[in-house]
């Protein structure tokens, strides 16, 4: 952020010193590199007044994008009494439905989940990666039993659909050595 701000003042101030505001003699050890800019005329001037405006842009939307907070994941509400209220991330579902996968369901090797919100219940997509030779239909069946079945009993929230995008594990030669 602090770069952001000096390269920022940096290129307003070339601007500036370009456009004849100012002069480059009130700006220290930078005096020398401003003159030139200051000294420029026609195409040179306009290419670096371009250049100042692109890079002082750049450093604004750069600043934005640190100051304008990331939008995180509301919690899931699993239950509200008069003791209090039970809620759950959706990253544990997540982490639940992968490890329920990679655990329970033979041939699959790698395993990645999205959860998301519907009206009725949860949404849960995977993406698997499954051994070669295996049954996709038959493996994606399994995920989705298992999962859907695993998510409901441990977190008592209902489950709508689960999407499964299966692809074979890919295979990498090895060399022997003799």
């Amino acid at each position: 952020m602090i770069v952001a701000l000096v390269v920022l003042a940096g290129a307003v101030i070339t601007l500036i010193v370009t456009a004849g505001a100012t002069t480059p003699s009130s700006y220290g050890w930078f005096e020398s590199a401003l003159q030139r800019a200051a000294d420029a005329t026609g195409g040179n001037a306009a290419a670096i007044i371009a250049v100042g405006v692109i890079i002082a842009l750049g450093m604004v939307a750069l600043l934005l994008f640190e100051l304008i907070p990331v939008r995180k994941a509301t919690p899931l509400l699993i239950s509200s009494t008069e003791e209090g209220i039970t809620t759950i991330d959706q990253d544990s579902v997540c982490l639940l439905a992968e490890k329920t996968a990679a655990s329970a369901v033979s041939n699959v090797r790698d395993i990645r989940c999205v959860v998301g919100e519907k009206a009725g219940g949860l949404t849960i997509s995977c993406r698997a990666s499954v051994a070669l030779g295996s049954n996709i239909p038959e493996v994606g069946a399994e995920l989705q039993s298992k999962v859907k079945d695993a998510v409901e009993k441990l977190t008592g929230l209902p489950v709508v659909k689960v999407d499964v995008k299966a692809k074979y594990e890919t295979v990498k030669a090895r060399l022997a050595v003799r």
